[in-house]
């Protein structure tokens, strides 16, 4: 007897025919439970018995392996993709077009008009103080050539109104010739030259106040 082949089966003859023989003993056994009795089947029920339950036991296995194919690729296909991970960044162009805070002209002009008006202010103040310190200079050259004068008619020099009023005698030299620059501030200019006229013998209070303070 020929030993039949399944073009899908890798066993070799003599394993498959065994592997036939055995599926048909237990066919058989199946059957005796069955109350048929095993002795009295011939060979040849065994291997078509064998043949039956090979034939559907690889179209169990066919059917197996596809339906786990197609689990496999329907398992891969509703596999969610994992997140990729997005990080925004702000595009060169799009920073760019953002609108920039203008300065409006009225803020520019308020700000100009201010420092315009500070400008001025200043100006004004040391125009004054300078108009002031004219006055000052003015006054001082008065009374000083008033009082050198008068120390030359009584003959004496800078030393001996020195030795009266202990005053410097460079301090009395600026006062005589009015330069205010060598001098400390208006209040001791004042009391330099009220001492001064004093020991020259003259109202020193009433020259003193003819150099004005502020």
């Amino acid at each position: 007897m020929k030993t039949p082949h399944f073009s899908g089966s890798k066993l070799p003859p003599a394993s498959e025919y065994a592997l036939i023989i055995g599926a048909g003993a237990t066919a058989a056994m199946s059957m005796a439970a069955q109350q048929v009795a095993v002795a009295t089947l011939p060979v040849t029920t065994l291997v078509a018995l064998g043949l039956l339950n090979r034939y559907r036991l690889d179209q169990r296995l066919q059917d197996s392996e596809t339906s786990g194919s197609t689990l496999e690729e329907a398992t891969h296909r509703q596999a969610p993709a994992a997140p990729q991970r997005v990080t925004a960044q702000p595009r060169p162009d799009v920073i760019s077009a953002r609108p920039q805070a203008a300065t409006t002209p009225t803020t520019s002009a308020r700000f100009s008009d201010q420092r315009a008006y500070i400008h001025d202010t200043l100006a004004k103040k040391i125009q004054a103080k300078a108009d002031f310190a004219a006055v000052q200079q003015a006054s001082l050259k008065k009374v000083g050539a008033h009082l050198q004068q008068t120390r030359q008619e009584q003959s004496l020099s800078l030393e001996d109104v020195y030795q009266r009023t202990f005053i410097q005698p460079y301090t009395l030299k600026a006062i005589e010739t009015g330069n205010l620059q060598q001098l400390p501030e208006a209040f001791y200019i004042r009391a330099f030259i009220q001492k001064y006229a004093s020991a020259l013998g003259l109202e020193g209070a009433t020259l003193a106040a003819d150099f004005p303070m502020s």
